[in-house]
């Protein structure tokens, strides 16, 4: 089992978050003079995917407010519970057990009152300049961790801006050396190998998150879907026209993941939507931009974790001891492709969030090779 250090407490999580959308109108303003091709070809996604900062700040912010409210002991309990039953199946883990994240978590009073304020955000309209140093703010995360997710989320926005920019004809060779600068910053780079699922799966306070507060978790990975799934289309589309109808239909499969129904979030991930689940193509084409991606989002996950848990002495410590393991370019590294296609996949393409231009409604991961007539994942490239 994979440990990270739990020194004392140094400092407490003292940045509080007010709920709604009110906390964030510093951020919450027109988007005008983004530069970006993105924002300039299609504004509401460019808002879409501002709001996933805005929404992975406030889902942190408010795990720390509940651990800290003296009325989510109850809760507390019942999650230490729900994850003793976890530990003790075999073979469960974040990509097999997408079926146990229950829409009502052991916090389920905390995320029904912060949750409109989360959608509320999503669909507002903010500033990037203001946007992306948001996590700066939040006085819980290490420096390091800070760091490292911001270098993560431009290495991203990078990627989108290649492949839209017309002027970019050899875009292997520009995703190449995005890839290389992103990569030279030692202390701030994830690995372009993918990590062993043992720091994701079996780390002291896994799976805290997605149990503890599913609605926060689905929202997030719902957000990261679109990131992933808009690398997809704008690789694969071979015309303008298709690639207006394609981020056209994306959006719209966002929305779907949003509704509520029966009371609740149906439609939202119930697992870490992953770039060979979610765009094969882009994994194919980009396997250590693909890697890179990846595990940017299992140590966003990892620090949910080390955020959720009850209990912990130094979170602060616990955050930088796991962006530590995940921007080490040696050790827990997984060197079989395959294995790791096996891992991602496990979950099934439907508890990810789909394939990025839909088509896939109800759950995959017992379908029979018969059922499967348009199988989604389709890698050709060898080790």
């Amino acid at each position: 089992m994979i440990s990270f250090a739990r020194p004392a407490l140094i400092r407490p999580l003292t940045r509080l978050l007010v709920l709604g959308i009110g906390a964030f109108a510093c951020v919450a303003t027109a988007a005008a003079g983004d530069p970006t091709i993105l924002a300039k070809r299609y504004p509401e996604l460019q808002q879409l995917l501002l709001a996933h900062d805005v929404l992975q700040a406030m889902a942190y912010e408010e795990i720390v407010l509940t651990n800290e409210s003296p009325s989510a002991a109850i809760g507390q309990r019942m999650l230490l519970d729900k994850l003793d039953e976890l530990e003790e199946k075999q073979g469960s883990h974040y990509h097999s057990a997408g079926n146990h994240l229950a829409l009502l978590g052991p916090h389920r009073a905390f995320e029904s009152r912060v949750t409109p304020g989360l959608l509320g955000v999503i669909y507002e309209q903010h500033d990037a300049n203001k946007v992306r140093p948001l996590l700066a703010d939040i006085g819980n995360l290490p420096p390091v961790a800070l760091q490292t997710l911001q270098r993560g989320r431009e290495f991203v926005e990078q990627l989108i801006e290649i492949h839209l920019n017309p002027e970019i004809e050899d875009k292997k060779s520009a995703v190449a050396g995005a890839v290389q600068r992103y990569l030279s910053d030692d202390a701030h780079s994830v690995a372009s190998r993918p990590k062993s699922d043992e720091l994701l799966s079996e780390h002291p306070y896994a799976y805290a998150y997605p149990v503890g507060f599913p609605q926060f978790s689905g929202l997030a990975w719902a957000s990261q879907w679109l990131k992933i799934a808009l690398l997809e289309i704008v690789i694969t589309a071979t015309t303008d026209a298709q690639l207006d109808e394609d981020v056209q239909r994306l959006i719209a499969l966002y929305n779907e993941k949003l509704i509520r129904q029966h009371s609740g979030f149906v439609s939202l991930p119930a697992d870490i939507p992953t770039s060979p689940v979610i765009a094969p193509t882009f994994y194919e084409l980009y396997p250590d931009a693909a890697y890179i991606l990846d595990n940017l989002e299992s140590l966003k996950v990892v620090i949910g974790d080390v955020l959720a848990y009850p209990g912990i002495e130094n979170r602060s410590q616990g955050i930088a001891d796991a962006v530590a393991a995940y921007t080490d370019k040696r050790a827990n590294l997984t060197t079989d492709d395959m294995k790791y296609l096996l891992f991602v996949l496990r979950g099934g393409i439907y508890n990810a969030g789909g394939p990025a231009r839909g088509g896939l409604t109800w759950p995959d991961r017992n379908w029979s090779r018969e059922q499967s007539e348009n199988p989604h994942i389709s890698i050709s490239r060898q080790n």
